[in-house]
């Protein structure tokens, strides 16, 4: 999001003003923004009907209105309602007992003072209803209806992302407001409550407030702040306290040896980062995140597919903030380079645009050709939203170096361990010893060096991941192992890919296969040579099985081959 923010939602009563229209000089610092391409939410707690009597042009000033608390939303296509007027006989009721009362279309409005009444009355009519402070006022809206739900679809509609949108308010009805955006402000004169839990509190008032962000460093992304709501968990420490990062606005660097669960913690912040709505572009170079594809809201373009062209790549992106894994397994170094240098101008015209994707993650990322392309560039200028991934981080270009502010360097392996030691320790500024006793050798084990600031680094077991993790599937299934790492069968018979095994598995005797079963051949191989602990564990248990004689040799074959055909042949 190096363009900066894409929207701006701005509550109205004590954050653009404090009577009941905005000063001319916030109007003009909004208009502004809007000149820029920036799109301006106005979320209010007021009454639609009250709004337009004191402010008739309201709706020219703001690209969509969110009115009535987040119950009323105002835009392109008219005025909709987002939640059912609630039930008449509360007005009534309460009205019997001199409560002053106001109706929108939706919110039912009085003074605050009243709070225990209403309550009452809520309590003897046996009505499903929700109570919100703002100062002095108290709004009576159905359940779930907030200020942030009514964003949510206003820029559902408008086509942006949450994660793309900043929001300003200062009393009790904006917490939900600021929570559902990227980033939360509050303006001087906020309620203490709010200040604690915004992002941002601003030096100044109200409308003057506002006018200081809209012309600040912060929408124009040349100041960046990391969120606090929106974390990624990469695992716990020895105390069990979590080890987290920003979600955004940080780029990340992630080395280690062949085999040392790189891919599969990049694929833990991927699951995460599409949870929380985030878009992210992941450039799989191995075919080690298929498995991500199966969470909702992640496609998978490429492998056994044509690649997308880089305009089609960046519409997949753009609908619905969709995640894309990009399988590049089938084609070889060159035409992978040739792709990823095609696409740059392209995705990076939109992320400078519309902030999408927020993420980009590159895998092998010493492989790829930034130093010589529009990515280059971007990263000497500052873009943040980055992850890479390598086991020769040595041969990572400058910018890439240079572009990481955390950097993870995980345990185990073989081939790239002691480069991966030396280059962490180095950017860290740490003895290597030191870092090699932090580090471990324990597979699933990892360190997190905070390479922009002070703090010390931190060992961590990786959590686990929701989605399998199968490493290298394309080469696997159809690519020829080395001799020493292919499946010899006691007949003769070799097994160079998964395909292969699979076949055999499907020929051979009951007599041929007993003898594997029970010296555990089949987990062993699909343990040590295709690092497939799900696969391996399913028919280690099927070994175990069948040397119990709780499972027939025909069945033990059945399972085996069930589990390749779903994990690897679809």
């Amino acid at each position: 999001m190096g363009a900066g923010f894409q929207a701006i939602a701005v509550d109205y009563d004590g954050t653009l003003t404090q009577s009941d229209r905005p000063d001319p000089e916030v109007l003009a610092a909004i208009r502004a923004q809007r000149e820029r391409g920036v799109v301006v939410v106005l979320v209010t707690g007021r009454i639609l009907s009250e709004l337009r009597a004191v402010f008739p042009s309201v709706e020219e000033e703001f690209d969509a209105i969110v009115a009535e608390n987040g119950a009323v939303l105002v835009d392109a296509d008219g005025v909709q309602d987002l939640a059912s007027e609630g039930d008449p006989a509360l007005a009534r009721e309460l009205t019997h007992r001199d409560i002053s009362v106001r109706q929108g279309r939706v919110l039912l409005a009085c003074d605050a003072e009243h709070a225990g009444a209403v309550v009452e009355e809520i309590v003897r009519l046996g009505l499903g209803c929700q109570l919100v402070h703002n100062r002095a006022e108290l709004m009576v809206l159905p359940n779930g209806g907030t200020k942030g739900t009514g964003l949510m679809q206003a820029l559902g509609n408008l086509g942006i992302s949450r994660h793309s949108t900043l929001s300003v308010g200062d009393a009790e009805n904006d917490h939900h407001l600021l929570e559902v955006c990227e980033l939360g402000v509050a303006v001087a004169n906020a309620v203490d409550a709010l200040k604690r839990t915004a992002d941002v509190v601003l030096d100044r008032p109200d409308g003057s407030g506002v006018i200081e962000l809209l012309r600040g460093p912060l929408v124009s992304g040349e100041r960046r702040v990391a969120p606090r709501n929106w974390v990624v968990t990469l695992g716990r420490d020895a105390a069990g306290d979590e080890v987290q990062l920003p979600a955004s606005q940080v780029n990340l660097l992630v080395v280690g040896a062949s085999c040392s669960g790189k891919s599969y913690l990049v694929g833990l912040l991927v699951e995460q980062l599409a949870r929380m709505d985030y878009s992210v572009l992941v450039l799989d170079r191995e075919g080690d995140h298929r498995p991500l594809t199966q969470r909702r809201g992640i496609l998978g373009v490429g492998g056994r597919d044509p690649l997308p062209s880089p305009t089609q790549l960046a519409e997949l992106l753009r609908h619905r903030f969709s995640s894309v894994v990009v399988d590049l397994s089938p084609f070889d170094d060159e035409a992978q380079r040739a792709y990823v240098d095609a696409i740059a101008p392209v995705i990076l015209a939109q992320r400078s645009i519309t902030g999408l994707p927020h993420w980009l993650f590159f895998d092998e990322a010493h492989e790829l050709p930034f130093g010589r392309t529009d990515w280059n560039g971007v990263l000497d200028e500052g873009e943040h939203g980055f992850g890479f991934s390598s086991y020769r981080p040595d041969h990572l270009p400058a910018a890439v170096r240079r572009a990481a502010e955390f950097l993870v360097v995980t345990a185990g392996g073989t081939t790239g361990r002691e480069e991966s030691l030396r280059f962490a320790a180095e950017a860290g500024q740490l003895p290597v010893d030191r870092l090699a006793d932090l580090l471990g050798d324990e597979r699933g084990r990892a360190v997190l060096v905070d390479l922009a600031g002070d703090g010390e680094p931190r060992a961590f077991t990786v959590q686990a991941r929701s989605t399998g993790h199968v490493r290298h599937w394309h080469k696997y299934i159809d690519g020829e192992l080395p001799r020493y790492l292919r499946f010899y069968f006691t007949d003769g018979a070799v097994a160079g890919n998964v395909r292969e095994f699979h076949r055999h598995l499907g020929n051979c005797s009951a007599e041929l296969l007993e003898p594997h079963a029970l010296r555990h051949d089949l987990s062993r191989w699909l343990r040590e040579v295709l690092q497939d602990e799900d696969l391996a564990s399913i028919v280690s248990d099927a070994e175990l099985e069948f040397r119990s004689d709780r499972l027939s040799v025909e069945g033990f074959r059945d399972v085996v081959r069930t589990a390749i055909e779903a994990q690897y042949l679809e």
